[in-house]
């Protein structure tokens, strides 16, 4: 038999206090009878002097003795371990993503189920093989077929949960591959979703040899879930009106728990309280806030909920407000039309022309240096030049050394020593490559050109439009310096007449352009997403530091285009250490609720987030309502990576839908049952005995009371 909870048994002590009870002399009261003929034997109990008595046969005594024993083992929750032990090895998964900090089950989801997993291996025989994974935000091995129990009981009380979202899909995989290997492990996964019904519908069984009769009995699934109530903000987004200069904020309020809540919910705006709301939410949906009024010049935004909840890190979200900046280009052209019209339509652009006079064969430094370039301002302003800009677009032409300050764009190039030309081809049809420049461009994106170069992709080149033949246009990093190379003139191309045409420009403008801090301007991105980086040609070092404090050295080596060590929500800076300088940027990290709590309601099999079931009606709800705020306004800031206002529902099941069955914190756990109710199987079948003892201390005290009504005495 297994204790679950040893401490119950200190309810034993009370046994011996119900016994001394019976000991202690009963005091006599007088009353006037007819005879004491029949009270003779009574007179030995009134003539002894000390308080105590013979202890007697009671049977209210034994049944209240037995009672409290019972009550201990309730207390203690003990499981009868039947059956024997199988000889197999053992495999242990651990939830340590956000929702496993929840605190309705004491002292927190997380810590129970490592308690537990310390249990299993403890209860293990001395030759078991233990392999240990980490499922979260991106599932890892932590110990594979170790034979130390020592080792991994202290790999898991190592343990910490972070703030990301479980990867279901990925901790799958990994268990499948696993699998396959050693089709016989027993599998024990703990956590708090929709248990091991929907995940064993997701385990491939082998034998080795890509068979299925290689004995896999299934996964034991621990379910750590009490049901608790937990509200969130899985959104916080701004728009900044361009006749005002004010700014609205969007705020979405999530509702991840089986009952209707009322929330009160702040905002703060560089740290001052600017106004409070109260808001409705039903069961497993959403509502809105909008938030109007705030002051141009904010730089920071943050909202949180008021109303506690069993998990607090998600009741708050934050925003940076980025402040428009000039950005400088040239275009160094004989003259594009095409070019220069979709330049000057793109705002916070200033957009310098030259000539490439006499340019050919001298360095970036002896051509600016000479005077060789004919400078013209296509705004016809030049005050103020001092020669360095942030993006470079050169149409027809190459210099043999690049500029040390800004990233470029070449249409047509000569040959060069940066990449080589493999070929020409005539009369063709050029279409998109999968590159992110052209996504969610619906439709066929081919064009047709009178010739193009075709190139040898570089090795550190990728593929954004090819034909037939070969690559026709990549992009990539040379050293610092990220270059998209077009192997076309446009004069030549029915391109400029598409009508993605001027998307595909301002997409491939803003790509390279250097981000306002070396961000790409998005004001904040949920723990585990990756941060999309444009660092400055001319940073010496980039630095990270974390919201504990801690720096984190991101480069060298250059590139640095991504930095994903968001596992931790809070107030991240991006430091950039230039020549004459350094630049500081924050950037903020939200909980991925969402995503999160979205698993429990999609199920582990779906893959799919629940903004993934929104309706369509929602999306333009959405839309229309902010524009209804704000007639004049443009879009200056966006929400987590991957989250765009437009994309996200106003109103809509974001924590539960209607045929879920279970949830990380509002569904039924995995087969109806918590940690504390599910039997605790290692490697047999073992009997829960607390709903037992329950009933049968219910009987006790039924008889109890009926001997005690009756007068029955033993």
């Amino acid at each position: 038999m297994i204790l679950r909870y040893p401490w119950g048994l200190l309810a034993l002590l009370a046994i011996p206090v119900i016994i001394v009870l019976y000991l202690l002399k009963q005091k006599n009261e007088e009353h006037v009878i007819s005879s004491l003929y029949l009270w003779q034997n009574a007179l030995q109990d009134i003539e002894v002097s000390t308080p105590w008595q013979k202890l007697k046969k009671n049977l209210l005594m034994f049944l209240q003795v037995f009672a409290v024993a019972l009550l201990a083992l309730v207390l203690s929750e003990p499981f009868l371990k039947t059956g024997r032990q199988l000889d197999k090895d053992v495999m242990i998964v651990i939830d340590c993503s956000l929702s496993m900090q929840a605190s309705d089950i004491k002292p927190s989801r997380f810590e129970a189920a490592k308690e537990d997993a310390v249990k299993l291996v403890e209860s293990c025989g001395v030759n078991m093989n233990f392999t240990l994974i980490a499922s979260g935000n991106t599932p890892h091995v932590l110990l594979h077929q170790v034979n130390d129990k020592d080792k991994v009981i202290l790999e898991i009380k190592n343990l910490q949960a972070d703030d990301t979202a479980e990867d279901i899909e990925g901790t799958i995989e990994l268990v499948n591959s696993l699998l396959y290997d050693n089709p016989a492990i027993q599998v024990n996964w703990f956590g708090d979703g929709t248990g091991a019904n929907e995940i064993n519908s997701r385990i491939d069984v082998f034998d080795g040899h890509g068979g299925n009769d290689g004995g896999f009995q299934g996964i034991n699934y621990y379910s750590y879930n009490g049901q608790g109530a937990n509200y969130a903000i899985t959104l916080l987004s701004y728009r900044k009106r361009q006749d005002s200069g004010e700014i609205t904020a969007l705020s979405r309020i999530g509702n991840f728990s089986p009952r209707d809540a009322e929330n009160d919910v702040s905002l703060y705006v560089d740290g001052d309280f600017f106004d409070a709301k109260r808001v409705t939410v039903k069961a497993g949906e959403s509502e809105n806030l909008y938030w109007t009024g705030i002051p141009g010049l904010a730089a920071n935004l943050q909202c949180r909920i008021d109303t506690a909840d069993m998990l607090e890190k998600d009741n708050e979200a934050g925003a940076i407000v980025f402040a428009g900046s000039i950005r400088k280009v040239l275009l160094v052209t004989e003259r594009n039309i095409y070019l220069e019209k979709v330049l000057k339509l793109m705002p916070d652009l200033e957009v310098y022309r030259t000539t490439p006079v006499a340019a050919g064969g001298l360095s970036f430094k002896d051509w600016r240096r000479t005077g060789k370039m004919s400078l013209e301002n296509s705004e016809e302003n030049t005050e103020g030049f001092d020669g360095n800009y942030d993006l470079y677009i050169f149409d027809g032409v190459l210099p043999e050394e690049l500029p040390p300050d800004g990233h470029i764009i070449v249409f047509n190039p000569p040959e060069n020593r940066l990449f080589s030309i493999s070929g020409r081809s005539e009369y063709t049809e050029i279409f998109a490559t999968g590159h992110e420049l052209f996504e969610g461009l619906k439709g066929d994106i081919s064009f047709g050109a009178m010739q193009t170069y075709l190139y040898e992709l570089p090795r550190w080149g990728n593929p954004v439009m090819k034909n037939s033949e070969g690559i026709a246009a990549f992009e990539g990093y040379v050293g610092k310096n990220r270059i998209m190379v077009f192997g076309f003139d446009l004069h030549e191309t029915n391109l400029p007449v598409q009508p993605y045409f001027p998307v595909i420009i301002a997409r491939a403008v803003q790509e390279l352009l250097p981000g306002q801090g070396g961000i790409k301007e998005v004001s904040s991105v949920y723990a585990g997403d990756a941060v999309e980086l444009a660092i400055n040609p001319g940073a010496e070092e980039v630095f990270v530091v974390r919201p504990d404090g801690n720096r984190e050295l991101i480069a060298p080596p250059f590139p640095a285009t991504r930095y994903d060590g968001t596992s931790h929500i809070g107030v991240y800076v991006l430091e950039q250490r230039l020549e004459n300088g350094t630049i500081r940027q924050e950037f903020i990290v939200n909980a991925p609720s969402e995503r999160e709590f979205a698993f429990a309601y999609a199920g582990p099999g779906s893959g799919k987030q629940v903004t993934d079931n929104m309706d369509s009606k929602d999306e333009i709800d959405y839309e229309n309502g902010m524009s209804n705020l704000n007639n004049n306004e443009t879009e200056t800031g966006e929400t987590a990576k991957g989250e765009t206002a437009t994309g996200e529902t106003a109103k809509g099941e974001t924590a539960a839908g209607e045929t879920a069955e279970g949830g990380k914190a509002a569904g039924e756990t995995a087969p109806g049952k918590t940690a504390a109710e599910q039997p605790w199987n290692t490697f047999s079948a073992l009997l829960d005995l607390k709903m037992l003892l329950l009933w049968i201390l219910l009987a006790i005290l039924v008889l109890e009371w009926w001997v005690y009504a009756y007068g029955i005495a033993v």
